[in-house]
């Protein structure tokens, strides 16, 4: 299943980076996510991802991201599952 414009829209600037997590309150098995950027030529690159299965069996994902610039850049998340 995918997702997309996910999460509050937050800025970062260039050369920054920024790291997010999100859950679904379950076990979604393997998902991506990318930055969905809303700025003008914004460009975000994903630097890392993971998970952490939850003591109450819920996984939480992670990702983070590197703002290559020019300009800050207002973004959110776009994703989904590989299955």
């Amino acid at each position: 299943m995918s997702f997309n414009n996910f999460l509050n829209p937050t800025w970062v600037a260039p050369g920054n980076d920024v790291y997010w997590w999100y859950t679904f309150y379950d076990d979604r098995g393997a998902q991506y996510a990318m930055a969905n950027c809303k700025t003008p030529d914004g460009q975000m690159v994903t630097t890392a991802e993971g998970d952490r299965r939850e003591d109450d069996g819920h996984v939480t994902y992670f990702v983070n991201f590197h703002n290559n610039g020019p300009q800050p850049c207002f973004h959110n998340l776009n994703g989904g599952g590989l299955s």
